[in-house]
């Protein structure tokens, strides 16, 4: 599932190519993904894109947004007119958007200057909602958010958080209601570069370990943001284009592998339902 940096490389490529667009017409594919009145948009032009945790906002002029999360496998495609940058080198892109629509694509926005965005979704978990802007931080998906890591949580709310928790520290730093952003790949890595056990009780970290841990998952995301996030699956920019990421995991993904930093044999268990990746010997 796109986790901040993925999420937040979209919002940069729709700030970039999606707003000063008007919205010219809704076709909503697939309606069990879409809800809100579509001719409430139409006729706005998009001001700002907004991201909370893994959610965005596309903000309009006439006081409506489009709440929008892809949760495992959506995708937010901008298409231009005619062959510019977003549209040139699409054949050597992971989508190219020059094909689309397909049999994927729940949600078409045609825009001004014969644009488009596209919401496609192979496995269709992800919504698009459309709601009055002043509603929008009030949507229970938003509401119910944690502090979010490079953004409003502090290393004092960090310790809080760790402090009053009992539960293993990985499952907790992909707890949205705790912490908002982070998902596997990053509290993967996170865990593996402060040398932390990821099936340690929160409770157990000790204040060094508490800023190690902190500043270990600002170091990831950081870096995952920089390059674009991880397309190890079907995550893909504004544009259609990969992440790079995945070149970069610390752990993440390399059972079988050793260590790069004592060749320790890196192994997999399962803890909260989700694939975990470690180091046996540099992670206490």
């Amino acid at each position: 599932m796109p986790e901040l940096p993925e999420v937040e490389t979209i919002k940069r490529g729709l700030d970039k190519y999606l707003v000063g667009h008007t919205i010219l017409d809704v076709d909503a594919r697939l309606p069990r993904i879409f809800s809100g009145d579509s001719k409430k948009i139409v006729g706005g032009k998009i001001i700002e894109i907004r991201r909370f945790g893994k959610g965005l906002l596309i903000d309009l002029d006439n006081k409506y947004s489009i709440a929008v999360h892809v949760k495992m496998t959506g995708q937010l495609l901008y298409k231009e007119g005619k062959e510019t940058e977003g549209t040139k080198g699409a054949v050597l892109r992971k989508v190219d958007i020059r094909s689309l629509p397909d049999i994927y694509t729940h949600v078409v926005f045609k825009l001004d200057n014969d644009a488009t965005l596209f919401y496609r979704d192979m496995r269709q978990f992800g919504w698009v909602k459309i709601i009055e802007t002043k509603d929008a931080q009030e949507m229970p998906f938003f509401k119910s958010l944690g502090p979010e890591p490079l953004k409003d949580l502090t290393l004092e709310k960090f310790k809080g958080i760790i402090s009053k928790n009992k539960t293993a520290i990985k499952p907790l730093l992909m707890d949205q209601a705790k912490i908002a952003g982070i998902g596997n790949i990053y509290a993967n890595d996170a865990l593996y570069v402060a040398g932390i056990d990821p099936r340690r009780s929160s409770m157990s970290l000790s204040k060094s370990e508490q800023r190690k841990l902190f500043k270990a998952i600002e170091q990831v995301l950081k870096k995952g943001i920089e390059v674009g996030g991880a397309s190890e699956w079907s995550y893909v920019d504004a544009l259609g284009g990969a992440g790079q990421y995945q070149n970069f995991f610390q752990v993440y993904n390399k059972k079988g592998k050793p260590c790069k930093n004592c060749g320790t044999i890196i192994e997999k268990i399962i803890l909260g339902g989700r694939g975990t990746f470690f180091c046996p010997t540099c992670q206490k």
